[in-house]
């Protein structure tokens, strides 16, 4: 009996163990893609959330945060900061890595521990908040102009009307830069936001009188004789006046704010020359790669030396000279070669190889057909070098008309939009982007930039996708490859096509497109008729709707030894656009104005059953007598005004004739 007693009491503890034990065991193998139930970011509350529906939260967030302006005060003056122009951007990716590591990253002992501890305790994960030092940099500089109203001077040395004038160092306020900009980001890293005064302080001069003294002495000395330089390679010899060396000279603060440097600028020292630049330069040409698309067939075009002006070493020359006897050597590189030389693509042409490309298609004749083949022309035939960077946007510029760019429809604030806005000119040529975009995808280069559309366009890869603008976004890509890689385009009426030749090692590209989640449907949105001609309970369709979801595209890298890896991970949120009806003014949500209502016919009605008839339809009734020969027609309407189906606001008399029978 005992020993049984002691086996109960043995086994009580044991159960009392392994229960909340195998309660652990089932909630976390059933929930192993969610956010423990005990965990915040940033205060959000995200527990028992899978990841992409955290990400839906700390999306808003993120939102309301770019939503929230600053206000900081500098002195007597007031600025409101807009977080878009400081690229606010919260780090939602690595918070919510961290958010599902809580609870499963360490033993088996400390991971029970902390989802025991997830009953009465949270966890907050940080969300890192980002901003661009430049563009915060930028606006304290415009502010400072604003709101300082005594600078700190380190001096300055102008030509003016041929006699060189000083202007001396004194002291004044500024705004402590690298304070304020901590207060900026610490304010802007929240929705509560009070205003915040920026730091004041005052700066003394580095430069003395004596400096500006120094500066002075030497440019009067620069420009006050004629130099003069030659060439013995082509035998030229370039004179510069004191009139052109006036244009050219000027004095500049050094980067370390601690001298006044006087010096030549080549802008105005390239406008006395340039008349001569046909006959002292030969700019050198790349070689480059001809391919019949065809067969994908690669030759290669020999490029050529040439002949530039050295400017790095003109401007010091000139200095050189005219605080000197006046005379010097004009600096020229003979020979120069191009960044691409014959010898480069004739070793890299026999490994040279179709890596990838990608066609889509459109409707021919459209406006955006003839902006897509203005793009394709424009970048067929660039050669990316190992380990170089290249963008459309830098090598096509800014789209115009004097290019061959025509209005069409193209995507604005998130809507689609013709043709009166500037990004109309050249809209359409996403579809170009989206194009190379794929092709550089499936040669397995490196995806540097690219963003998909805000809106989901069938006619586009889900996922895989990327929209144009000027200066952004872009489709940029970095030659992650030893050999150069050469972009060839094709177009027809109804398709555009790009392929990528080079050599990345016998890599293969393939895309794995999940299916799309998180899906929120398009809704209806009513807007007044802009011609005002539909009547109440008239709709007429303006547009589609297009649903909005999370999509995840990864792409499998496939090694010749048949070694597969991941290397991107593409998640995008699309957008959803309203499914759009034209109604009348008074059926749009919100807008303060009755109905009118369509008057119904009393004619034959007694006159306590027309009052009736026109007040439940919101109307007021006006009687008029007539008198009738005819005992029936008696306390008869015979007629209305207004008539019967004609349309009136509420509220609005109808007057109203009634019978009325005497037999005197």
């Amino acid at each position: 009996m005992k020993s049984t007693r002691t086996s109960i009491f043995i086994l009580v503890p044991l159960v009392l163990f392994l229960l909340p034990l195998a309660i652990y065991v089932a909630d976390t193998t059933n929930s192993t893609d969610q956010i423990a139930r005990n965990v915040a970011i940033a205060e959000l509350p995200v527990g028992g959330l899978a990841r992409s529906d955290a990400t839906l939260v700390l999306e808003a967030y993120q939102s309301e945060l770019r939503q929230s302006p600053g206000t900081f005060t500098a002195l007597d003056q007031s600025f409101e900061l807009n977080p878009l122009s400081i690229g606010l951007t919260a780090a939602i990716d690595s918070a919510l890595d961290e958010a599902l590591q809580v609870g499963r990253s360490g033993n088996m002992v400390a991971n029970f521990a902390s989802w025991l501890r997830s009953f009465g305790s949270v966890e907050d994960v940080p969300l890192t908040i980002s901003f661009s030092d430049d563009a915060i940099d930028t606006r304290l500089t415009e502010w400072e102009k604003v709101a300082i109203t005594n600078p700190a001077f380190e001096g300055s040395v102008t030509l003016i009307d041929g006699v060189v004038v000083p202007e001396y160092p004194q002291t004044g306020d500024s705004i402590e830069k690298a304070v304020s900009a901590a207060t900026i980001k610490s304010t802007m890293s929240t929705l509560n936001k009070a205003t915040m005064p920026l730091t004041i302080s005052t700066s003394e001069p580095t430069l003395t009188d004596d400096d500006i003294d120094a500066a002075v002495a030497e440019m009067e000395q620069m420009i006050d004789s004629e130099i003069t330089l030659t060439s013995n390679e082509v035998g030229v010899r370039v004179s510069f006046t004191p009139h052109d060396l006036e244009a050219a000279v000027r004095a500049d603060l050094s980067p370390s704010g601690d001298a006044m440097i006087v010096s030549f600028d080549e802008h105005g020292v390239l406008h006395v020359i340039d008349p001569l630049r046909s006959k002292l330069e030969r700019e050198p040409v790349d070689a480059t790669f001809d391919v019949e698309l065809s067969t994908n067939e690669i030759s290669m075009i020999p490029g050529r030396d040439g002949t530039l002006i050295d400017m790095e070493s003109l401007l010091p020359e000139m200095k050189r000279a005219a605080l000197g006897d006046g005379t010097g050597i004009f600096p020229l590189v003979v020979g120069a070669e191009p960044k691409f030389t014959t010898a480069d693509a004739t070793a890299a042409l026999p490994d040279m190889e179709f890596l990838g490309g990608f066609t889509t298609e459109h409707p021919a004749g459209q406006d955006r057909v003839t902006n897509i083949q203005t793009m394709a022309r424009a970048v067929d035939g660039a050669i990316v070098l190992p380990g170089h960077e290249w963008s459309i946007n830098e090598q096509v510029g800014i789209r115009t008309e004097a290019k061959g760019y025509v209005a069409a429809p193209a995507i604005i604030n998130g809507e689609p939009y013709c043709c009166d806005h500037p990004a109309n000119i050249g809209g359409g040529v996403s579809q170009f982007g989206t194009t190379l975009y794929n092709a550089i995808f499936f040669s397995c280069l490196e995806d540097v930039e690219h963003q998909p559309h805000s809106l989901r366009f069938s006619r586009y890869p889900s996922g895989r996708e990327a929209t144009l603008g000027f200066p952004s976004p872009d489709v940029r890509l970095k030659n992650n490859t030893e050999f150069p890689v050469v972009i060839k385009t094709q177009y027809r009426s109804t398709s555009i096509s790009v392929k990528m030749f080079g050599n990345n090692g016998g890599k293969k590209c393939t895309d794995v497109t999940y299916e799309p989640e998180a899906v929120v449907e398009a809704e209806e949105e009513l807007v007044a008729d802009p011609e005002g001609k539909l009547l109440p309970g008239q709709k007429v369709k303006d547009r589609n709707g297009i649903n909005g979801y999370l999509q995840r595209v990864d792409r499998v890298v496939t090694y010749p030894d048949g070694r597969q890896e991941t290397d991107l991970k593409l998640v995008w949120r699309y957008r959803p656009l309203t499914t759009r009806y034209f109604v009348n003014a008074c059926e749009v949500s919100g807008e303060p104005i009755n109905c009118p209502v369509k008057i119904p016919s009393v004619i034959g009605q007694t006159w306590e059953q027309a009052l009736a008839t026109l007040s439940n339809s919101g109307m007021l009734a006006a009687k008029q007598i007539e008198a009738v020969d005819d005992p029936a027609k008696d306390n008869v309407v015979l007629s209305q005004t207004p008539g019967r189906g004609e349309w009136l606001k509420p509220g609005t008399t109808v007057t109203v004739t009634v019978g009325s029978f005497s037999e005197g």
